[in-house]
């Protein structure tokens, strides 16, 4: 794959704003979720705020200490953005692995289909990867395990 970062043609793509009512999809692109009752608590906690939650299919996975193997956790993160009942794509947590799924991005889907993702730590990777490749603004931001205050929820 040809990362190139200086493509002078690519347009910059503004996701939608959230509102309640909207669908999040939860992801595990770097460290697994060790503990389920972690991403209950993140569940619940979109849901208080007004969003519905749809989990990835591997966000429980294992493979090591990652969140199952490379193609799996890129898998979760195309089909997101693939899925039109989907509104924005959030991380579960950071931690290590999300430079090895780079390569494994449908960069042309993910600008085909934009749409609010956020997180921080190792998914900067895939904030910075994703717009050098598509143009589409992302959020550096509180992920699915983050303490949801109200600096989080603003």
């Amino acid at each position: 794959m040809n990362f190139n970062i200086f493509d002078e043609k690519l347009k910059t793509i503004k996701p939608a704003s959230l509102k309640k009512g909207d669908t999040i999809g939860l992801v595990c692109p770097a460290y697994s979720a060790f503990i389920k009752e972690e991403v209950s608590i993140a569940i619940e906690s979109l849901q208080a705020m007004g969003f519905k939650v749809l989990q990835g299919k591997h966000i429980f996975d294992r493979y090591g200490n990652l969140a199952g193997k490379d193609e799996d956790r890129a898998a979760d993160i195309n089909e997101m953005f693939a899925n039109k009942k989907v509104d924005a794509i959030m991380a579960m947590h950071g931690g290590w692995g999300c430079a090895r799924i780079l390569p494994l991005l449908d960069y042309e889907l993910i600008k085909k289909n934009p749409k609010v993702f956020i997180g921080y730590s190792d998914i900067t990777a895939l904030l910075l990867g994703i717009y050098s490749q598509t143009g589409l603004v992302t959020f550096h931001g509180p992920v699915g395990s983050s303490t949801w205050n109200s600096f989080s929820v603003e």
